[in-house]
């Protein structure tokens, strides 16, 4: 296992570039960062996967105003934060319009989150019971949504897609045999631990074989653990090794600051 750092708060951003060692890899959200800083690391050596917010939407992004009436229902535990229509071509545009900005100023890849939207089209709005702020689109038009914005990223712009998470996405996507060639790695949060606490028994089973079935599919397998104990730390490293799964980063705060 590598050098690998996550780091989405921007005051960290700088120092996380800086302490990733030569042929690491640093996954940041470049939001507000100076290209510079990003140059400097993209010169020394440092892979960059940078943060696109795939189904969802930010209060405090600077084109939030542009798509607010593309709002599905609000984040549950995320604060000013919302799930976000994917079918609209307004989206999917701008999606890949932030992916070749993240590339130009040194992006190899993208943390792809929250595409688990196609979940929560397939059944969640109603587990959740969301107030919702717009008719939601059908499962399977999300579905293709994603699927034809990562297809224009990975085969016009050339960067690798990594989706955290969205277990029933990526197996969509492989079961009608497209997965080989728009997916090369996933990232998989809290299989063992989640807020410093040990998974449930039913979610670590359920995550663990989804990151097991992604291993047998050729995928990279990258992994987040929220723990801050040394011994909880060897035992997420451990528990990887031993299911041959590729990276873990191991966060010791409730955001992920690269340390």
């Amino acid at each position: 296992m590598g050098d690998l750092r996550y780091c989405f708060e921007q005051e960290y951003v700088e120092k996380t570039l800086k302490n990733t060692m030569e042929r690491g890899l640093a996954v940041i959200d470049s939001d507000g960062i100076p290209e510079s800083v990003i140059r400097e690391a993209v010169d020394r050596g440092v892979f960059i996967y940078d943060y696109l917010n795939a189904g969802a939407l930010e209060k405090e992004r600077s084109y939030y105003s542009d798509y607010m009436d593309l709002r599905l229902a609000k984040y549950e535990g995320w604060p000013g934060e919302y799930w976000i229509d994917p079918t609209s071509p307004r989206w999917k545009q701008h999606l890949v319009d932030e992916a070749q900005k993240k590339k130009e100023t040194g992006a190899i890849g993208l943390y792809f989150d929250n595409a688990d939207i196609y979940w929560m089209c397939l059944e969640g709005f109603r587990e959740q019971r969301c107030r919702m702020l717009r008719q939601k689109p059908s499962a399977q038009e999300t579905y293709e949504a994603l699927r034809d914005v990562i297809a224009a990223i990975t085969n016009e712009l050339g960067l690798i897609v990594m989706p955290n998470g969205a277990d029933l996405f990526v197996r969509k996507l492989f079961e009608e045999g497209q997965g080989q060639s728009l997916i090369r790695t996933i990232n998989q949060e809290g299989c063992m631990y989640e807020d410093f606490r040990l998974q449930s028994a039913s979610e670590k089973k359920y995550r663990t074989e989804y990151m097991d079935w992604a291993k047998k599919q050729g995928l990279h397998v990258r992994g987040i653990e929220y723990v801050n104990s040394v011994s909880g730390a060897l035992k997420a490293r451990a528990y990887y090794q031993m299911h041959g799964w590729n990276e873990v980063y191991i966060s010791r705060h409730k955001d992920l600051r690269g340390d």
